[in-house]
């Protein structure tokens, strides 16, 4: 009656997920994230080792350097409709189990595609009001973590021709706040955490 100690995955759930991250240093918080995927038993491929992070501190919300990371790494993949892809910040993130609950969770979400939900909006609060309002669960999407079948990552990073400097969040903000796009590319957020747990917001104070 022990649980075992190894689980081996059949291979048609190994390759049908394909975890992507940006990392530009091998930081302590990448090796971590790391070191908990290979736990797990991910099969991880992170962008853009080498590369300069371009946003100066203190300038900008940054992080359009990850869509153009992403919608490069997309263009071998837009046709594989079984493939789901989850793509996540590495250096403040750390996986709490296994592909097989993953993929499960994310069916549950009856979604092509998932991005998790934070109950702070950023960066634009203006947009506050054109939100759909939940009954329960955080309201407002975060671009630290989505997940999706390959071809509709494909059509939600299409239309990205911003700068590396500009913001990720507010480009995937508008898609979602857009009622035909979101339809169209069939996104959802993770208003209950099932799948992603942003702390950001979500930590109480101590006393």
């Amino acid at each position: 009656g022990k649980t075992p100690v190894v689980w081996i995955l059949p291979l048609w759930l190994r390759d049908n997920l394909l975890v992507l991250t940006v990392a530009t240093k091998e930081t302590e918080g990448f090796r971590r994230f790391k070191r908990s995927a290979q736990f797990f038993n991910y099969k991880i491929q992170a962008l853009g080792l080498g590369e300069d992070w371009n946003v100066e501190k203190g300038t900008s919300a940054g992080g359009g350097q990850k869509v153009r990371l992403l919608k490069k790494a997309l263009e071998k993949h837009a046709d594989k409709e079984d493939l789901v892809i989850l793509f996540t910040d590495s250096y403040d993130v750390l996986f709490a189990s296994g592909p097989r609950e993953l993929l499960k969770k994310f069916r549950q979400a009856r979604s092509q595609v998932v991005f998790s939900a934070e109950e702070l909006i950023y960066p634009d609060r203006r947009l506050e009001a054109k939100y759909p309002v939940v009954s329960d669960g955080k309201r407002f999407l975060g671009s630290g973590g989505f997940i999706g079948y390959a071809p509709n990552l494909s059509k939600l990073v299409a239309e990205w021709e911003g700068q590396d400097s500009d913001s990720d969040q507010l480009f995937y903000t508008k898609i979602f706040l857009d009622p035909e796009k979101r339809e169209q590319i069939n996104i959802t957020l993770d208003h209950r955490c099932r799948i992603f747990q942003n702390l950001d917001g979500a930590l109480g104070l101590p006393e």
